[in-house]
């Protein structure tokens, strides 16, 4: 359950389109959440951080705030990240070495509203 403006969330969960990308494979949420913001998995294409060069990924609020950053090693496949409890994210995948965007998707958090 997740609590947020007035209003109750069960089952929350993490939705991301991943077909056709070069860097996310698929994203997984237990539902668990702490301090308004919801917990989850982001599974990486095997190539993502060595062909790709993704070292970092950060997850950017609706209102285009930075919400949560991430380092990625080389290597690996599975990221924890945190998003927030309510309506859209996207989820940027970050070259830091030299300063660009790999890739980006649009998330949505879905559950169950009740108010």
């Amino acid at each position: 359950m997740v609590a947020g403006s007035g209003c109750l969330t069960l089952n929350p969960g993490i939705d991301l389109t991943t077909q056709n990308s070069t860097v996310f494979h698929d994203v997984s949420s237990s539902g668990e959440w702490a301090n308004g913001r919801l917990v989850g998995t982001l599974s990486l294409t095997p190539n993502a951080t060595t062909d790709q060069g993704v070292s970092q990924i950060n997850v950017v609020a609706a209102d285009g705030e930075t919400f949560y950053t991430t380092p990625v090693d080389s290597g690996q496949s599975n990221v924890s990240i945190m998003a927030p409890t309510n309506g859209t994210a996207t989820i940027v995948a970050v070259n830091t070495v030299n300063g660009t965007v790999v890739e980006t998707r649009n998330a949505t958090i879905t559950g169950d509203t009740v108010i």
